[in-house]
C-alpha cells in the first residue's frame, strides 16, 4: 500500500512539473510574439521626429534656364508638387524679368535675372532657381543658302542669320509643300518626294506695309545619284544669275514639278536643254562676259586715276 502511494505521488509530481514546463514555454512563446508589436514610446517618437526633419520631396522645375524675347511671357511650372504645397516666386531683378504669383515670367528689358521658387510644406526642400535671359527681338532674317539640292530620303539643316546678333528670337520654319520636303521647328529638312518646293524662315517683325519679314530658299529633291551632278551644274553655270529670280523659279518649277524632267537622257542634260530653250544660255554667257569685261575695265580706270 505504501509503495503504491509513493508511486502515485511520484507520477503526480512529474505531471505537475510537466504542466509547469508547458505553461512556462507558452508564456515565453507569447511574450516572444507580442513584444515586437508593443509601442516603445520614447524610441518611436525620436525616430519619427528625425524622419520628418530629414524628409524631402523630389520637386523640380521643368526648365532651369529660359531665353525670352523682350515683351514676351513664359509660365514656369513645377513637377512632383504636393496638393498642400504653397509655392512662391520671386525675381532678383524685376526690371529685367518680373514674375507673378502664378509663375508667369515677363521679359521686361535685356539682361539676366534669377527666378527663385520656394515651396512650403511639411518637408525640408531647398529653393529652386531658373535663370532667365532676356534678349531683343530680331529685325532681319537671312538664310545662308538660296538653293538646296537634296537626294531623296536625305536630310539637311537650314541655317539662318538673325540681326541683331544678340537677339533671343528664333526663326519659325515652314515648307510650301511638306510632301516634297518637310522642316522641323529646329530647321531639319527631310526630302520625301522628288520635286521642287520652297522653305521659309520667318520672324515676328513686320515690313513697313505690315507683311511679315521672312527669308526663302528653294529645295530641289532628286535621286541621290543625280544630286551632286545637279549641284555641279548650277555651280558651273553662273550665267543663270542673269535670269530674274521669278523667271528662273517659274522655269525650275515647271521642269521639276511639271514632268519635264522625265526623259531617257540624264537629268542634267534635260535641264540644260530646257533652260537653253527658255532663256538661250549662250546669249546669257555673252552678256555675262561683256559685263565682266566692262567691270574689269572700270576697275582698271579707277586704279589708274587713283595713282595719278
Amino acid at each position: 500500500m505504501t509503495k503504491e502511494i509513493s508511486e502515485y505521488g511520484g507520477i503526480a509530481m512529474k505531471k505537475k512539473f510537466l504542466c509547469n514546463c508547458i505553461i512556462t514555454l507558452g508564456l515565453l512563446l507569447f511574450l516572444t510574439l507580442i513584444i515586437p508589436y508593443l509601442p516603445l514610446h520614447s524610441t518611436a517618437t525620436a525616430q519619427a521626429s528625425e524622419t520628418d526633419k530629414d524628409k524631402k520631396n523630389n520637386y523640380r522645375l521643368y526648365v532651369n534656364s529660359k531665353t525670352l524675347v523682350k515683351g514676351k511671357s513664359f509660365v514656369l511650372k513645377l513637377d512632383n508638387l504636393g496638393d498642400n504645397s504653397k509655392v512662391t516666386f520671386k525675381s532678383n531683378d524685376s526690371e529685367i524679368a518680373s514674375v507673378n504669383d502664378d509663375g508667369t515670367i515677363t521679359a521686361v528689358k535685356v539682361g539676366v535675372a534669377i527666378i527663385t521658387v520656394t515651396i512650403k510644406d511639411d518637408t525640408d526642400s531647398p529653393p529652386l532657381t531658373c535663370e532667365v535671359t532676356v534678349g531683343p527681338p530680331a529685325f532681319s532674317v537671312k538664310l545662308t543658302r538660296s538653293k538646296i539640292i537634296l537626294g531623296l530620303n536625305n536630310s539637311d539643316f537650314l541655317r539662318v542669320i538673325l540681326k541683331p546678333t544678340n537677339t533671343a528670337e528664333e526663326a519659325k520654319f515652314s515648307s510650301n509643300d511638306p510632301s516634297i520636303v518637310n522642316v522641323s521647328p529646329g530647321g531639319r529638312i527631310t526630302a520625301n518626294k522628288i520635286g521642287l518646293t520652297y522653305l521659309f524662315a520667318e520672324i515676328e517683325s513686320s515690313n513697313s506695309d505690315g507683311t511679315p519679314k521672312y527669308a526663302m530658299c528653294s529645295v530641289i529633291v532628286t535621286s541621290s545619284s543625280d544630286a551632286p551632278l545637279l549641284d555641279t551644274y548650277f555651280n558651273d553655270h553662273p550665267e543663270l544669275n542673269y535670269i530674274s529670280e521669278s523667271d528662273l523659279a517659274q522655269a525650275l518649277d515647271e521642269f521639276f514639278n511639271g514632268g519635264s524632267a522625265a526623259s531617257s537622257n540624264s537629268l542634267v542634260s534635260d535641264l540644260n536643254h530646257f533652260l537653253n530653250s527658255e532663256f538661250d544660255l549662250s546669249d546669257l554667257r555673252s552678256d555675262m562676259k561683256a559685263a565682266n569685261s566692262n567691270n574689269a575695265s572700270d576697275s582698271k580706270t579707277e586704279i589708274i586715276s587713283s595713282n595719278k
